[in-house]
């Protein structure tokens, strides 16, 4: 009786209305489900680690003209012109170089592969949060003798590639350099105290020599030289749309500003990446959008050509709920049918694309991730469709006795 039932419900079924739903629904969620697997398989490559597509930052600076050799605090930033900067639309946090008021001297002792070095350095900090990943032993306190220190990569490779070369000396991969410490002599104010030093990491979109801030702050406080007036002169903007024309324009308006943006051209990648990823779920959305509105259609004449059936197994005493189940089985159905095939597609174009994302050294996610958002999202639709169901069965008038 029950099957009989189902058969007499379903037998209105239009099967090039359930083709046309299927092919679009496919289309739709094949492409969503590609671009949200591609989003996740590329998160890395966005990570702070990695540094292939790092944060906005770009820092700014101003030229330096022949006037300054007479008074430098020409190529400092007053503190109406950072309020300006920090004002502009574009500008997600804006922050600055904490520059040491003090003289630096290191030394290395000779040591396995490093050889005896000694230079005059200087010392800039910025906030953590614009370093990226922290190392280990980037804390500082009064009572720690040991200061890490973060370089440029650059200053590796001018070491390894032009310096070492030019001298005779054996060329250092960066985690030798990470091995060795080195004495660290500070001197202003009247005081002179020696700390160890150890270079803990290194960056890639900050072209300085950092320590962490807490460190600085104590050491100005500590050896800076009162004759050294606290100026700021490089500042350091995390955009959030390094894209946006709006910088290039008030960059351009002001000339003796310098906008040291070396990451600039990968946070603009980086962003037209992002853009492209919405903008391909947003397209898979408008394909499935019609689709399930082709369903709602229908269901809707499903349900009116067999109204008069409907009405008299109400009156026979058949639940509303019971008469939905058939339809409710078929479009659970048809949709977890449509889900497979749709990630059997986007399992595919993530083959096509596995093997150039892996070229760059990272590892993809896996694809159980995208599984278990193909699964919610596909009983998401079949949700809305149950429910629409229910609402067009309960809408069926009971025929009146006769």
């Amino acid at each position: 009786m029950r099957n009989t039932i189902h058969k007499l419900l379903q037998q209105h079924i239009s099967i090039t209305q359930t083709a046309g739903y299927a092919f679009a629904a496919v289309t739709g969620m094949s492409i969503i489900f590609a671009a949200f697997s591609f989003s996740t398989d590329i998160r890395p490559l966005f990570a702070p680690e990695t540094q292939l597509f790092n944060r906005e930052i770009m820092v700014i600076n101003k030229k330096v003209s022949p006037a300054a050799l007479f008074n430098s605090s020409l190529t400092a930033f007053t503190d109406d012109e950072i309020e300006e900067l920090r004002q502009q639309p574009f500008v997600r946090s804006l922050a600055y170089f904490t520059p040491g008021r003090f003289q630096v001297k290191a030394f290395t002792e000779t040591s396995g592969q490093m050889p005896r070095m000694s230079t005059d350095l200087f010392f800039e900090s910025v906030p953590d949060r614009l370093i990226g990943t922290l190392p280990e032993q980037w804390s500082w306190d009064e009572n720690n003798s040991v200061i890490s220190v973060m370089l440029p990569r650059d200053y590796l490779n001018l070491y390894n590639f032009g310096f070492s070369g030019s001298q005779g000396l054996p060329q250092l991969s960066e985690s030798i350099v990470q091995q060795v410490s080195f004495k660290i002599y500070l001197t202003g104010n009247g005081k002179r105290e020696t700390f160890t030093g150890k270079i803990t990491g290194f960056t890639d979109h900050l072209n300085t020599i950092l320590v962490p801030e807490a460190f600085m702050q104590w050491a100005n406080d500590r050896f800076g030289e009162s004759d050294h007036p606290s100026r700021i002169s490089r500042l350091i903007i995390e955009a959030d749309n390094p894209a946006d024309p709006a910088i290039a324009s008030f960059f351009a308006a002001r000339e003796n500003y310098l906008l040291n943006n070396n990451k600039g051209e990968q946070g603009k990648l980086s962003y037209i990446l992002k853009m492209l990823i919405i903008i391909v779920i947003t397209v898979g959305f408008l394909i499935l959008l019609p689709a399930v509105g082709l369903m709602f259609l229908s269901i809707h004449l499903l349900v009116y050509k067999n109204r008069e059936v409907l009405g008299n197994l109400i009156l026979l005493g058949y639940g509303r709920s019971r008469l939905a189940m058939p339809y409710s089985i078929f479009a659970l159905a048809l949709n977890i049918v449509i889900g497979m095939f749709s990630l059997l597609l986007a399992y595919y174009a993530r083959v096509l694309y596995a093997g150039k994302i892996s070229t760059l050294g990272f590892d993809l996610s896996g694809f159980g991730i995208t599984v278990v958002f193909a699964a919610v999202f596909v009983w998401a639709v079949t949700l809305l469709d149950i429910l629409w169901i229910h609402r067009r069965i309960n809408r069926i008038d009971i025929p009146a006795r006769g």
